[in-house]
């Protein structure tokens, strides 16, 4: 064994000698770094929001002007929003003679599909995450 390293350790030894070392050329660090600056210079992706700010603002004055308008209004008047605002009664009396019986097997269904799709999520944002990372 420490022959064979030996006689491989003379064949390296022979061809470092015979070999010469090889010269950069002119300007190769000038030239690598001009390289690596436009790759730098590349352009940057800004981001731009799904829904712009004016929205948002938007959306807060009306929430506002909604709070504000509960808070101001007239609630002396006690009367329901159907006869303030002159709208039918529902009746849902026809509902009433419905029962829902569920068997074992799919309460044991969808509790199985429940807990599996809450085990998944994770897994698979995990995963995609993982493989958008460089």
């Amino acid at each position: 064994m420490k022959q064979d390293d030996k006689k491989i350790e003379d064949i390296i030894d022979k061809l470092m000698r015979d070999d010469s070392l090889e010269q950069a050329p002119l300007n190769f660090t000038d030239n690598v770094m001009s390289k690596v600056e436009k790759l730098n210079a590349s352009t940057v992706t800004v981001y731009k929001p799904l829904i712009p700010k004016y929205i948002w603002w938007l959306i807060a004055t009306g929430f506002l002007g909604l709070v504000v308008y509960l808070f101001f209004n007239d609630s002396s008047n006690t009367s329901s929003l159907s006869e303030r605002y002159n709208l039918p009664e529902i009746s849902l009396q026809s509902l009433e003679g419905l029962s829902f019986e569920l068997s074992s097997t799919l309460m044991y269904a969808t509790l199985l599909l429940a807990l599996m799709v809450s085990v998944q999520i994770p897994l698979l944002k995990h995963y995609f995450n993982k493989r958008l990372t460089f």
